[in-house]
């Protein structure tokens, strides 16, 4: 099968980036234009082209996509261009970088300039980072020039680094399990019913302002203004809490007081169970626990009004993430200002930004203070950020979905589960384990 290697340079800006977007969202709103794309077929030289839709269209549908392989570093975003945009659908897909997560290991990085680095392919270019803001109207003669060179070479790496890892044992098997996966984004087929969707939203928003109008209040406002003075004090009393919630055929989570000792209502924003009545299915649990929380939709709104904003743009897309975790299953970076809790050399707990982590600290991983090998600086990557945790799309974060990528996570809308705070008893075994290590 004949395999051409294809690249999309984007406008991207301030304001419209997939570092606030998704993809789905990104390619689809009436913002996105393709500057140009480089195609490679096979081992021929990389071509880059320009211009106006027709003509950049005119030069895809010229290739042998129906009976090629199309290839690319994060198939996802240039298959979904190829498909969504210009009606074009290969015979087969393939991902570089899924195929990296796979022959690697999901611990190192797997941007095209670590892997052509890693394999000795040559280097990526920079000039992606002088194009934001730049429609292609925008671009002079001489930097569209040295543009288009920039997207011939990623082309050129994608396509060396595909063989290169063939080469090293990549199964072969294993790229009809990343067509399949991709094809699941980059040729939905699902299509969801917006006048349903939209109907079930002002089902649920109607429920959540007669139930905060019960207890005196108004979601017209903020829960600390003065109208909802009255709300405010029946959903922070735990007791009168706890009446609303039984009434509403909830099982009250507990837990023991760290101060007491004694048994009391699990009722904190980081109590894992109380966070989980989010998802609850009763809109009207999920509303009360969202205003008691102070925050301004429910899980219900916020997901209902993703699913509606798909289906004003199109068919639904699956991001399924081959090989996301470790283990291999479907499913990350973290950015330099991230908080991490640590035991540090004087056996205090406190909270660290990531970069200043020490090799002697111990690292609270949610259930023990662990050793770690130091903190890898992995490069620069666009982030994104969802419900307090910004890092890489493909960062793994445990959710009430289960363990599955942050870009996975926004776009379902899925909370991230707290972790829970470090105990005496774990402060005290984290300082055996440094006392052992000394031994």
């Amino acid at each position: 099968m004949d395999i051409v290697t294809a690249d999309f340079e984007t406008f991207y800006s301030q304001e419209y980036s997939l570092s606030k977007m998704t993809t789905e969202e990104y390619i689809r709103d009436p913002r996105f234009q393709v500057i140009g794309v480089s195609t490679k077929v096979n081992d021929e030289p990389a071509v880059w082209v320009t211009g106006p839709k027709r003509e950049i269209l005119a030069h895809l549908k010229s290739l042998p996509f129906d009976q090629s392989m199309m290839l690319a570093q994060n198939t996802m975003f240039d298959g979904a261009i190829l498909t969504w945009l210009c009606g074009i659908r290969p015979k087969a897909l393939a991902d570089t970088m899924l195929m990296s997560r796979a022959l690697n290991g999901t611990e190192v990085g797997h941007s095209l300039a670590a892997l052509s680095e890693r394999y000795g392919k040559g280097k990526k270019g920079f000039e992606v980072l002088q194009a934001k803001g730049k429609r292609r109207e925008d671009f002079t003669v001489e930097e569209m020039r040295a543009y288009g060179a920039y997207c011939i070479n990623d082309s050129d790496l994608t396509y060396a680094v595909f063989k290169e890892m063939l080469q090293r044992g990549f199964p072969t098997k294993e790229l009809r399990l990343i067509d399949i996966t991709l094809r699941m984004f980059t040729d939905p087929v699902l299509e969801l019913d917006g006048t349903h969707l939209r109907a079930h939203l002002k089902v649920t928003q109607t429920a959540k302002r007669d139930l905060i109008a019960s207890i005196g209040g108004s979601t017209s406002e903020p829960l600390d203004s003065a109208i909802n003075v009255a709300a405010k004090k029946q959903l922070m009393s735990n007791p009168k809490f706890a009446t609303m919630l039984e009434a509403l055929g909830v099982v009250c989570p507990l837990k023991i007081s760290p101060s007491t000792g004694k048994e009391t209502y699990a009722f904190a924003k980081g109590d894992e169970e109380f966070k989980a009545l989010l998802d609850h299915d009763d809109t009207a649990v999920q509303a009360l626990v969202s205003a008691r929380m102070g925050v301004k939709s429910t899980l219900e709104e916020t997901r209902t009004q993703r699913f509606i904003g798909i289906a004003s743009r199109g068919s639904l897309p699956v991001p399924i993430r081959y090989y996301a975790a470790h283990t291999g299953r479907w499913g990350g970076c973290l950015t330099a200002d991230t908080s991490i809790t640590v035991l540090d050399i004087s056996d205090a707990v406190i909270d660290k930004a990531i970069t200043d982590v020490l090799p002697d600290d111990l690292v609270w991983d949610g259930i023990e203070f662990v050793r770690h090998e130091g903190v890898v600086f992995s490069g620069y990557s666009e982030v994104i950020e969802w419900d307090g945790v910004t890092g890489t799309e493909d960062h793994v974060v445990f959710t009430d979905a289960g363990e599955i990528s942050l870009r996975d996570a926004m776009q379902g809308a899925h909370r991230i589960t707290p972790s829970v705070c470090p105990d005496n008893d774990a402060m005290d075994a984290g300082v055996q384990r440094r006392r052992g290590d000394k031994i």
